[in-house]
This record gives C-alpha cells, structure tokens and sequence, in this order.
C-alpha cells in the first residue's frame, strides 16, 4: 500500500469515529479538528471538547477510538491537542447532541 493510500485510508477512518453517546461522528459534532497526517502516516489533530470538566473516561475512551481507527488503516495517533469549543461551535454540538442522542 502507497503512503498515499495509507494516509487517505488513516484520514477516511478518523472522521468516521463516533461518539460514544451521540449517534454521529466527533468530526459532524465538532470535536475533532485540524486533522494531519504526515508522509509516514503520524497522525495530530485537535480534540475540541464542548465543556472544560469533560469526564476522564468520555476524553480518553474517544482518543483510544481515533488511537485504534488512526491504528487500523496503518496510521500512529501521536499528538492530541486539546481546546474548548466557542459559543458557536457549543451550541451546534447540543443541538447535534439532542437529536441523535442514543440515550
């Protein structure tokens, strides 16, 4: 496989993460940004959370997620950044959040 390839297949599965509460993708609900990935298929990319105080278990079981997606297609999660969403982007995430809630 190209790293061509690789890396398309990495970024293809990335964006296709969910959440684990909201039946959609972290990338139609904001949380994932600013997606790289280099030549040899090392994958940043910013965690966008909707609230400071995100329980651990939320935060760490979605790195682990884009982690084993970015794994899966021949890619290494190497960086996560962290920020807060804006009030705009806040208030996208809830309204995505209350219609496809699976709670």
């Amino acid at each position: 496989m190209s790293d061509s390839h690789r890396n398309q297949n990495t970024l293809a599965a990335i964006e296709r993460v969910e959440h684990p509460a909201i039946a959609t993708t972290l990338l139609d609900l904001g949380i994932i940004k600013d997606i790289e990935v280099a030549p040899d298929g090392k994958v940043t990319l910013t965690l966008v959370l909707p609230f400071q105080n995100i329980p651990d278990n939320i935060r760490d079981y979605m790195v682990n997620s884009l982690a084993a997606a970015a794994q899966s297609a021949g890619g290494e999660l190497t960086e996560v950044k962290q920020m807060v969403m804006n009030e705009r982007e806040l208030q996208n995430f809830l309204a995505k959040e209350q219609q496809h809630w699976r709670g």
